[in-house]
């Protein structure tokens, strides 16, 4: 008969208890620490190395890091792991918001708002948590950068960054009254030109007449505060433009002209405001004053591309060509000239010129297609009749679809706001299609896919929206290797003090944080493994001591305890490959020895496995290490050797739990059953309520044809365990050859919700209902068993993984 019941304890205690596995390998080839606060000297060197870059610093932010790096340092020097806590954590989050500033400056507002809220978390700053709503306003996210202003203003009420971030996100939401309250604290607290400029935008927008008034005085304040200049004019013609008063606008980009005919920007809203008043149809007024911005300036980009527009527009390819080339170049990353310059190619016959040039539009566009009204519906439009001309029928007809699309949007589109212009092509449609200013009428850029990464580098779609110079994104690019170098340290740091006091779970996180920001520290990934390790988390230690062991071979404390990782994560191959060079030390170390004959048994080297065990043996070990011993050697086949490796223990401990029991064990699986009966009987004397020696107990006087006794014992054992499935299903054969069939089936129904994955269980209870007349519940418990068996066969002939 086969033994259904009998299942060896598979794994040893230490993987049952993640804290004693750990512990017990800190004893490895006479280990008796991890070591890890030497962490400090390793990266003291890139630390004061990071203190000065170039020398000098640029900025009191620079001052105050440098000033957090000595006093790192000077906790290190000290080996006080809580002042190392303190000293880094407050470096850290100073850090972590220079980062966010970077991110903010680069237009990745995603990555800035999860980089201020970590460093938030090491230094709770009202100015960090107004950088927060700052970023968090860029990125579209108004109540929580209300939500943050609020908690700033909380802890610091005069602050004027906190009303004013607050005034934009309610001015964003057209809150307008309660927003023009925040904005006139700002204004109280610190009257500049930033805070006045957003409250007399603010006012203008409530349409209030009181209010317009009201914001007339806000700009003679900023007159009064600046003095009169016409580059104030084009910001208070710009108010009047958004508020929809074009003739205050007007009037006062003409006196920004008559204070100074070369005020940046003054012809060219001037231009604008004049097309909007002849419903944007082209006046030669209005183009002379674009042509007069780009006389004065004949590199911005908006007066060539409005310019270039126009004259596309009228069918004048020729000039359209000269001003859209020169907008193209001042902003490459734009899709609006290409656009434009594409379309004229494509009237022209030019369809070349014409593909490439929409090409280009379309690829800088990318997901942003409803900026400018949808106008890349046009090259999508166009680019289908290309290529189905061209014969690429395929390529057109998914330009062709997704032209259709955007087309249904723009509809929807002007049907939701009746200020929408005309939708097809020709100067009507300028309102459409006029651009904002790159530098500062900049729409917010396009939200970053969720789970966004605060520590990769910026993407370089992202980047080119921020309009850096060359000088400028180098400059970026240095302070960020200088932030992650002192980030990637600091959290090393941080996490040694956390580690050296036994915090392994909080270590373990801030190395994952050091490992984001600089890999390549020194001894990272041996502390990150042994820390993972020492956490429970074996997955993660594998990495960690995995790229340790590759730097050195000859580690072996982190030899051994990858194997131990490998091990508890049932990787048996590669357990017993990481052991292999270990030799006989690693073989008679408590904890070591046995993980590598269990490997090599449960990859099926039953030869190897007993040498190791047997080497394991001669080592000074602990009584109840035996019995790990005996249940291997069982596993192995060995079962004399089990007994007598078990019996040894008991020498040692007569009173020592379950060993009895494995003995008991070994017996049944060499089918000695007297003396696998006196064995648990022996078990139950010292231990009387042990369900496991009962159930194994009754299953051998099965054997021995004691039924009546084997029945009291299972009945013991689900009084006490009901859901206990062998003893149950157990009961429930026995009683169903004694004809007791309702019985039967209780106790086989329980034994099947118990276990409902046994074969077994589910043949048997289906032979339960048959004899019950339940034709149809048997019918189904049969497929059930018929199911679980072949899934069974197609694994025993499965091929073995093969372990990366």
């Amino acid at each position: 008969m086969k033994v259904q019941s009998v299942k060896l304890a598979s794994v040893f205690r230490f993987k049952q208890n993640p804290l004693h596995f750990a512990a017990a390998v800190s004893l490895l080839l006479g280990l008796s620490s991890l070591s890890l606060y030497p962490a400090y000297a390793q990266s003291a060197s890139p630390q004061r190395r990071l203190a000065k870059v170039d020398g000098k610093h640029t900025s009191p932010a620079e001052a105050e890091i440098a000033k957090r790096i000595e006093a790192a340092n000077a906790a290190r020097v000290s080996a006080d792991p809580e002042q190392v806590a303190l000293a880094n954590q407050r470096l850290i989050g100073l850090s972590l918001r220079e980062m966010g500033q970077l991110r903010l400056l680069e237009s990745a507002y995603p990555q800035a708002v999860e980089l201020y809220r970590r460093s938030l978390d090491f230094e709770d700053l009202p100015d960090t948590r107004i950088d927060l709503a700052i970023a968090e306003l860029q990125a579209g996210r108004l109540n929580d950068a209300i939500a943050d202003s609020d908690q700033a203003l909380a802890a610091d009420s005069n602050n004027p960054r906190g009303y004013l971030v607050r005034g934009r996100a309610l001015m964003r939401k057209q809150e307008f009254a309660k927003a023009a309250q925040a904005l006139s604290h700002a204004v109280r607290l610190k009257p500049d030109i930033e805070s006045l400029y957003s409250l007399g935008i603010c006012l203008l927008a409530t349409t209030d007449a009181k209010d317009k008034q009201r914001a007339a005085v806000v700009f003679q304040k900023m007159i009064d505060l600046a003095g009169d200049s016409g580059s104030l004019h084009v910001l208070f013609g710009r108010a009047y433009r958004d508020a929809e008063d074009m003739r205050a606008s007007i009037r006062e980009l003409q006196r920004a002209i008559q204070l100074d005919p070369r005020t940046p920007h003054a012809h060219y809203f001037l231009g604008l405001a004049r097309l909007s008043l002849n419903e944007w149809k082209p006046t030669p007024e209005a183009r002379a004053e674009l042509l007069k911005e780009v006389e004065y300036y004949p590199r911005d980009f908006l007066a060539n591309y409005m310019v270039g527009f126009i004259a596309s527009s009228e069918r004048q390819y020729a000039e359209a060509e000269r001003y859209l080339m020169v907008a193209s170049e001042v902003n490459p990353n734009w899709p609006e000239p290409w656009l434009y310059m594409g379309l004229n190619a494509y009237a022209q016959g030019d369809m070349k010129r014409a593909e490439e040039m929409l090409r280009k539009a379309v690829l800088l566009t990318g997901a942003d297609e409803s900026r400018s009204n949808y106008q890349i519906r046009r090259a999508y439009v166009d680019l289908g009749r290309i290529l189905t001309n061209s014969g690429r029928t395929e390529e057109a007809d998914v330009f062709l679809a997704k032209a259709r699309e955007l087309q249904n949007k723009t509809m929807e589109q002007s049907q939701q706001s009746v200020a929408s212009v005309a939708l097809a092509g020709g100067a009507g449609a300028a309102a459409a299609i006029v651009p904002l200013n790159p530098q500062h009428e900049s729409e917010a850029a396009p939200l970053l896919p969720g789970g966004t990464d605060p520590f990769a580098r910026v993407d370089a779609s992202v980047m080119a929206r921020a309009d850096l110079t060359g000088k400028q994104r180098s400059i970026a690019d240095l302070q960020e290797n200088r932030l992650r170098a002192i980030l990637g340290v600091s959290f090393n740091d941080l996490a040694t003090s956390e580690a050296v006091r036994g915090q392994f779970v909080e270590a373990l996180s801030h190395y994952q944080e050091a490992e984001h920001w600089d890999a390549t520290i020194p001894g990272l990934p041996k502390n990150l493994g042994e820390c993972a390790f020492r956490a429970g988390n074996y997955p993660e230690a594998i990495r960690g001591l995995s790229k340790s062991l590759q730097e050195n071979p000859a580690d072996a404390p982190v030899r051994a305890m990858l194997g131990m990782a490998y091990f508890a994560t049932d990787k048996y191959s590669d357990a017993a490959k990481t052991f292999s060079p270990l030799g006989p030390r690693g073989m008679q170390d408590s904890a070591v020895g046995y993980a590598w004959a269990a490997s090599l048994a449960r990859t099926g080297d039953l030869k190897n496995a007993a040498e190791v065990l047997e080497q394991y043996e001669k080592g000074n070990l602990p009584g109840d290490t035996f019995l790990l011993a005996g249940q291997l050697w069982t596993e192995i086949g060995d079962y004399a050797q089990a007994v007598s490796v078990l019996q040894r223990a008991l020498q040692s401990n007569a009173s020592l739990p379950k060993a009895h029991y494995y003995s008991g064990l070994a017996y049944i699986r060499w089918e000695h059953w007297p003396e696998a009966a006196g064995e648990f009987q022996a078990e139950l004397a010292l231990t009387p309520t042990d369900s496991d020696a009962k159930y194994n107990l009754g299953f051998v006087f099965l054997q021995l044809s004691k039924v009546d006794e084997a029945l009291d014992l299972f009945q013991q054992v689900v009084a006490a365990h009901p859901d206990y499935a062998n003893a149950q299903y157990q009961l429930g054969k026995i009683l169903l050859d004694r004809g007791q069939v309702k019985e039967a089936v209780a106790h086989l129904e329980m034994a099947a919700r118990a276990s409902p994955g046994t074969d077994y269980v589910h043949y048997q209870l289906q032979a339960a209902y048959r004899k019950d007349s339940r034709t149809a519940d048997a019918d189904r418990e049969l497929q059930i068993y018929k199911e679980l068996k072949e899934k069974s066969r197609e694994r025993a002939t499965a091929p073995p993984i093969q372990n990366p």
